[in-house]
């Protein structure tokens, strides 16, 4: 990843050592594997470009304690979308722009609680 993205971060990152589904609410189809997760956005890896500036209505799929899991539903806008094997995988990063209050809750919960399993 690159300085400069590094830089915008205003949140610390969670992350993630489970797999853990991004959904397409619009959709109801995967759109990637979530790396990682803040307050202020996310990162996931796909197998498809997604255009900086795209907005999508998504669902986390975060993994919880004793094989659980919790759905976040959130809008969220791609802000850097890159190569990461020639073409086959991309990695892509979003900015959070609109999550209800319930969901902010769980994420916020998440992010405080989660941790990573050796």
């Amino acid at each position: 990843m690159n300085s400069t993205v590094q830089e915008k971060r205003r949140f610390p990152r969670k992350q993630l050592d489970k797999p853990a589904e991004v959904l397409d609410n619009d959709t109801g189809l995967s759109i990637g594997i979530l790396e990682n997760v803040s307050r202020g956005g996310f990162s996931l890896v796909t197998d498809r470009g997604i255009r900086p500036s795209e907005v999508r209505n998504v669902t986390l799929i975060l993994p919880g304690p004793h094989e659980s899991q919790h759905n976040v539903s959130l809008i969220a806008e791609c802000v850097w979308c890159q190569s990461i094997n020639e073409e086959k995988d991309y990695a892509a990063g979003f900015s959070l722009c609109d999550i209800p209050e319930q969901d902010a809750v769980a994420l916020n919960y998440f992010i405080r609680d989660y941790k990573v399993t050796g």
